[in-house]
């Protein structure tokens, strides 16, 4: 990947293109508009669809609604909530009955977060590691992006970063965010110079600008309502 710096002049913005691996995005404060931003984006650039294995409420379906540019987009996002640490180890464990050729993006948010509660019976650390072990599998053998978000930086929160192949972290400038990773910079403007924004209106106008750039995605141009499918799994849904 090339360092890419945009200026507040380009029109049409850029984002991170989320290649086949394990990707941490660090986000300041609770951004859960920049993840599924991504997501979204990712959705535009490529066929097939996106499993998204929940914790704690990070995936939105309304944010999700509110964003997409096309409707149809959102057909293509099935949800699995988990609502405790052994429910969302069920879930990761259940995913290879979701994954097909048709996969193109698994989303974990929050990854560590409910393994901090009162995990009776065992060790929350290993029940995670185990955790953090099957999605990196699922990269490997499935050659997809898996898109992970933790909730914080100690014993349960290093892990999370330990297996990922890339990071990316926001950061907030006067434009717009920042992306950085190792191997580029994206600046994400505005179409026109205004005060620091990243709000759900901001990235609505970046989403649309990139809309021309694929023509040829199933689904842009209609308008029925969306849905975002929710995956039922070993009492969770």
């Amino acid at each position: 990947m090339s360092r890419t710096a945009l200026e507040p002049t380009d029109v049409t913005p850029e984002l991170p293109r989320l290649t086949p691996g394990r990707w941490l995005l660090e986000t300041p404060d609770r951004d859960l508009v920049s993840l599924h931003s991504l997501v979204i984006d990712h959705l535009l650039l490529e066929d097939g669809t996106a499993v998204w294995i929940d914790a704690r409420g990070h995936g939105r379906t309304q944010l999700l609604r509110e964003l997409a540019p096309s409707p149809r987009i959102l057909d293509r996002i099935r949800i699995a909530r988990g609502f405790t640490a052994f429910q969302h180890a069920a879930i990761v464990e259940s995913a290879a009955d979701e994954l097909d050729d048709e996969t193109t993006l698994l989303v974990a948010p929050a990854l560590d977060s409910l393994y901090r509660d009162d995990v009776r019976g065992v060790d929350p650390q290993e029940l995670l590691l185990r955790t953090v072990a099957r999605l990196a599998r699922y990269a490997r053998e499935y050659d997809l992006p898996v898109l992970l978000t933790r909730s914080g930086t100690d014993r349960l929160g290093r892990p999370v970063a330990a297996v990922a192949d890339e990071r990316i972290e926001v950061e907030r400038t006067q434009f717009g965010p920042r992306f950085v990773a190792d191997e580029f910079e994206t600046l994400v403007y505005p179409s026109t110079r205004g005060p620091v924004q990243t709000t759900l209106a901001f990235w609505r106008r970046v989403l649309a600008a990139r809309r021309p750039l694929y023509p040829d995605v199933p689904g842009l141009g209609e308008t029925s309502r969306p849905s975002v499918g929710e995956v039922s799994t070993r009492g969770s849904h």
